[in-house]
């Protein structure tokens, strides 16, 4: 079961939306399961002749508290001094497909107790805020409360929400044994909105892209930016491989257009994506994913020994073409490497008696958690070498998106240190990626850095699975799904079957075409990719 919390002003709207048709006419069966007050039937809307509800009513019934005590349900005009936050608090409580459908009873019992232990209506408090729970499908329900105090008339404000929902998800799913989800551990990302998703599907974003079916300006933009990473070693240069790959950039000085004072942060946008008014859409690194914000960026940049670089127009560049033999080299480091660290991994958990745990003397644990985070880097390197072989067309972006989470250190981001293993994966990353693409006859050496890059990623869900962490060996093992899921009969040697991998897990058909890599220009103070480049939504 999960939770997902949101604020809002206006309980009318919200009200009308949950008990209405939906957008798709989606929802069925729409009905209040439990109330306040207890008395769930009392506050039942009513039908109108033409087969809508009257909410009116029940609106009224929430809002009463926040009228008597002058609190407003409108959202701030601009420019005008309010809480940022508005008093009325929704919460949607789903389970897993998985999961037996619950009656409303059961339903109505999840919520009281979310309600308890929030703090927004404690059992027995008369000077609990007024609150409804409504239904309109099998698996889910959704929870409207305006935050005032219905004697009081104060505002209420739930401390760490988020996280008492999170505990009365988990105490549910023992209690009605549903499926186990994963605690709070802070390495997720911040997905698509519906909104975004929803101006991806109508402007076409996916077709122009050539993303996956649930890409979004987000998605890419923390795609593109991964690979960047791993494509430079400094800030410069990754503001230039950002704007060679078709993202506009706006990098942010210590001054104001002194470029001699310093990088201390960077914007990227996807060109021809704008707002309402008709501004670009801009994400900060720190937005797309906390890693990829530029202290963390350099941080990265600074736990292994650099790659060779050359000079061109003054700006530190990283070659963009090698010789058969250096790019050989490079497949044949990176393969070492990724054995390397596959041997790291596996003595970072020891079994006993068919129960793994993780080894925890010399900081094996923090140790494996750098070879994990390297992993990702390293991944990125393959699918920029990669792009446009037979073999990687299968694996396209899904593989590292799906790791994305996996790599990361609940709560910390960045791993406490760089083991050896860490630091020869990460160079070796990077020298792949200088190497450049494989070239049309480089099949079998994409087979072979794939066959590689997914053995490593079993041994990340060996460990994220030693470690307890549910929901990062669960990502780790869709990128194993994906770097599996090529047909053998597409390559040579097959790489259907990884040798020395863990048990199969399950896999999926995931296509994409590639896309390919423009010429390097030089930076600028906002680098924008000149017309009929890029990913442009406007054509």
């Amino acid at each position: 079961m999960i939770a997902k919390i949101s604020r809002g002003w206006r309980p009318s709207g919200l009200v009308r939306y949950l008990m209405g048709p939906g957008r798709a006419n989606e929802h069925v069966g729409q009905r209040v399961v439990a109330a306040w007050d207890g008395c769930a039937e009392a506050h039942q809307p009513g039908r109108r002749a033409d087969g809508s509800f009257d909410v009116a009513g029940l609106v009224a019934e929430l809002s009463d508290p926040a009228v008597a005590a002058g609190v407003s349900l409108t959202p701030p005009a601009k420019g005008e001094r309010r809480p940022k936050q508005g008093p009325v608090w929704h919460c949607s409580l789903r389970c897993a497909p998985e999961d037996p459908v619950l009656s409303d009873e059961q339903w109505s019992q999840v919520v009281e107790d979310l309600m308890d232990r929030t703090g927004i209506a404690r059992r027995g408090d008369v000077d609990g805020c007024r609150w409804v729970a409504i239904r309109h499908a099998d698996d889910h329900v959704h929870v409207a409360a305006v935050l005032v105090g219905q004697v009081s008339g104060r505002r209420v404000s739930p401390s760490f929400d988020k996280r008492r929902a999170r505990e009365t998800c988990q105490a549910w799913e023992e209690r009605l044994d549903l499926v186990r989800t994963a605690g709070v551990d802070r390495s997720s990302v911040t997905g698509p909105s519906r909104a975004e998703l929803e101006k991806a599907a109508r402007l076409g974003l996916t077709q122009r892209l050539g993303e996956l079916s649930d890409s979004s300006s987000r998605e890419w933009l923390r795609r593109q930016v991964r690979a960047a990473a791993v494509q430079a070693r400094d800030a410069e240069a990754f503001v230039s491989v950002l704007a060679d790959r078709g993202v506009m950039v706006r990098p942010r000085y210590a001054v104001a257009g002194d470029r001699a004072s310093g990088m201390v942060g960077y914007a990227v946008a996807v060109p021809h994506d704008v707002n309402g008014v008709g501004e670009s859409v801009w994400f900060s690194g720190r937005r797309l994913a906390a890693d990829l914000s530029l202290p963390n960026l350099r941080a990265r940049w600074a736990s292994a020994e650099p790659v060779v670089s050359v000079e061109s127009a003054g700006v530190r560049r990283y070659r963009s073409r090698a010789s058969r033999v250096e790019r050989a080299a490079a497949v044949a480091g990176a393969v070492s490497a990724m054995g390397q660290a596959s041997a790291a991994l596996r003595e970072a958990v020891s079994g006993d008696g068919g129960v793994r745990v993780v080894v925890v003397a010399e900081g094996a644990g923090r140790g494996g958690d750098g070879v994990v985070h390297a992993v990702g880097d390293m991944l990125a390197a393959v699918e920029t070498v990669t792009a446009g072989q037979v073999v990687a067309r299968q694996v396209g972006g899904r593989a590292g998106a799906d790791l994305d989470r996996a790599v990361r250190v609940p709560y910390r981001v960045l791993p406490v240190r760089w083991s050896p293993a860490a630091e020869a994966l990460r160079s070796a990353a990077w020298r792949l990626a200088a190497a450049g693409p494989l070239g049309r006859d480089g099949g079998e050496d994409a087979a072979r850095l794939i066959a590689a890059v997914a053995a490593v990623v079993a041994e990340v869900v060996a460990l994220r699975e030693a470690q307890q962490r549910p929901a990062q060996a669960a990502a780790a093992r869709r990128s194993y799904a994906a770097l599996t899921a090529v047909p053998a009969a597409a390559v040579s040697p097959p790489v259907g079957v990884v040798p020395g991998a863990r048990s199969p897990v399950a896999v999926q058909d995931r296509r994409e075409p590639p896309r390919p890599v423009p010429p390097r220009r030089s930076p600028v103070h906002e680098h924008r990719p000149s017309p009929g480049r890029g990913p442009g939504l406007g054509r």
